[in-house]
């Protein structure tokens, strides 16, 4: 699985260079469903193929501009291994591959940027989030959606965090457990209680050397997620927990962790674990920006879920949260010196998806984009925004 950060689609909205290729299609990974990805990819780039004549390229222009995608098809060792879905930007200088843990459905789309809208919702609403292992001999973190939860591998650490681990399990060695404290430790399994550095020293050295251990495992893990928004889960033994928070300094560390030993926990337990606190969190946002539009539309407020409105306004950096309707399409063009929009009833080789472009500007400019089925949007229409005053 390929990590959505918001990184991801910001470079995709910036990189862009050329007419853009979008490509979004589900894949198997069964001997005999798989040998259907080749060929869904194959009638996916001959829809390319067509649109981009239809813009004005010729034959031989056309095959070199997808070039990439036919290598691609062709290649054996690439269609072993794949996720639940599929996703490929092409422009004229590379093409983007993401296996994701999504399954699309089949879309192509050619115009003059990418097509980034059903990446929103892989990377908010639906996900990401950190898990922060601390108890283990080697602490982990992982990331996480509704889909999945991977561990991030030592060679995507920066060096500052993987020498923070690496300190950590020299830190963890020293720790010896006794079974003759006077305060049982509930959170342990195996019957054994308390704790004490292999030094010597009470309760309360070994504990602020834990808190000084977490200042500076802080300072690293925030340079690590720096720019992130995306929810923090603490994961481990109950006794770390509190000392840990003390040294925290990321906004978005959940209030509820896994406070127990993770390690006899399969990966689809974490996953289900940790995602069940997420995802009340994902929830109560979305239910909270709507009713936040509701209440200004109530108040005749600044809300609108006029398409030419909303475009607009995503240009110029008015729309604060934006609510677009998954799988729907609204064809058009864009003026900004003119600040016009021209809707046509179908796609035209000058025209583009007036939703993606409101996604994306609006994402871009800082403000929130939330993809949802249709009935969810208020008012049940392609779009509806709340604009900055």
């Amino acid at each position: 699985m390929d990590l959505i950060s918001k990184e991801t689609i910001t470079n995709l909205i910036e990189s862009c260079n050329g007419m853009a290729v979008s490509i979004y299609m589900p894949t198997y990974v069964s001997a005999r469903e798989a040998r259907q990805n080749p060929v869904r990819l194959k009638n996916l780039t001959d829809q390319a193929e067509e649109k981009l004549q239809q813009a004005g390229l010729n034959e031989n222009e056309v095959k070199d501009y997808l070039a990439p995608l036919f290598d691609l098809i062709d290649d054996e060792i690439f269609w072993q291994e794949q996720d639940e879905g599929l996703a490929l930007f092409l422009d004229e200088d590379e093409l983007r591959i993401f296996h994701l843990p999504k399954r699309f459905d089949e879309l192509t789309i050619v115009g003059p940027a990418f097509h980034i809208t059903p990446l929103i919702p892989i990377y908010k609403g639906s996900g990401p989030f950190y898990l922060l292992a601390l108890d283990q001999k080697e602490p982990k973190i992982y990331t996480g959606s509704k889909y999945k939860l991977v561990q991030i591998e030592d060679l995507d650490l920066p060096d500052s965090l993987q020498k923070m681990f690496n300190e950590f399990y020299e830190f963890h060695s020293h720790l010896q457990f006794h079974t003759k404290t006077a305060t049982p430790n509930p959170d342990v399994a195996d019957g054994r209680e308390g704790m004490y550095f292999g030094r010597g020293g009470d309760d309360i050295d070994e504990n602020a050397e834990i808190r000084n251990y977490f200042h500076r495992f802080d300072e690293a893990l925030m340079d690590f997620l720096d720019g992130e928004g995306a929810p923090l889960v603490l994961a481990g033994l109950g006794y770390l927990h509190p000392l840990y928070r003390e040294a925290n300094t990321y906004p978005n560390l959940l209030d509820e962790g896994i406070t127990k030993d993770i390690d006899p926990l399969s990966a689809e337990e974490l996953h289900d674990e940790s995602w069940a606190m997420v995802q009340e969190k994902y929830e109560t946002n979305v239910n909270k920006a709507k009713g936040v539009y509701q209440k200004l539309q109530d108040k005749d407020g600044d809300t609108t879920d006029n398409i030419n409105t909303i475009v607009s306004g995503a240009h110029f950096k008015r729309v604060h949260s934006l609510f677009v309707a998954e799988n729907e399409h609204v064809w058009g063009q864009f003026n900004s010196e003119e600040n016009e929009v021209i809707l046509t009833e179908e796609k035209q080789p000058e025209s583009q998806d007036l939703l993606n472009y409101a996604a994306t500007h609006t994402f871009i400019n800082g403000g929130n984009v939330l993809v949802l089925p249709k009935e969810d949007i208020p008012g049940e229409k392609p779009a509806a925004a709340i604009l900055r005053f």
